[in-house]
């Protein structure tokens, strides 16, 4: 059986026809594999990057064009911004996602971040095939800082920019 690229994070997954994300970039075998690990299969033993999955995984599936597409990564990538650079708390993370979703309804949007990152270190495959709780716990942490890290090579005056006028500290 051939697999298929996942079109955001290029992980291979058998072809499927199950749901995806409406804007976010992810195969259906990606985007199944995200809900199963969200809702605790398998389980991942509890860290503050655990909050932040959420935020990678949107930022590692960019999608198209849309006005939706283009803010899902800016405010994700905001929160990781904050939590990584700039040392905000993870418990604000929920509060810093509804000011930068309001800061780009009050700026007609944020603009499509281009180029994109063309490869990634890690992706949910390997968080999910850890061998344990534990090890998918630390191999998540570092697929949040990768993520990150990969969108920064490009664009980390942006990010931090897009950061500072969201965020004073809460």
């Amino acid at each position: 059986m051939e697999l298929e690229a996942c079109p955001g994070c290029h992980a291979l997954f058998k072809p499927s026809d199950g749901p995806t994300h409406r804007y976010i970039g992810a195969s259906s075998g990606c985007w199944d594999l995200y809900t199963r690990l969200l809702s605790g299969a398998p389980p991942i033993a509890p860290s503050g990057s655990g909050a932040l999955l959420v935020d990678a995984y949107a930022s590692q599936h960019p999608g198209g064009r849309s006005p939706q597409a283009t803010q899902s990564v800016a405010v994700h990538l905001i929160v990781l911004e904050g939590v990584l650079g700039h040392g905000a708390r993870h418990e604000d993370a929920i509060r810093m996602r509804v000011a930068a979703v309001e800061l780009g309804r009050s700026n007609s949007g944020y603009p499509k971040l281009e180029p994109e990152p063309e490869r990634w270190d890690l992706t949910l495959l390997e968080v999910v095939g850890a061998p344990d709780a534990g090890v998918r716990g630390e191999i998540a942490a570092r697929y949040v800082e990768t993520v990150w890290s990969s969108w920064r090579e490009s664009h980390s005056e942006t990010i931090s920019n897009w950061y500072k006028r969201v965020w004073s500290g809460g």
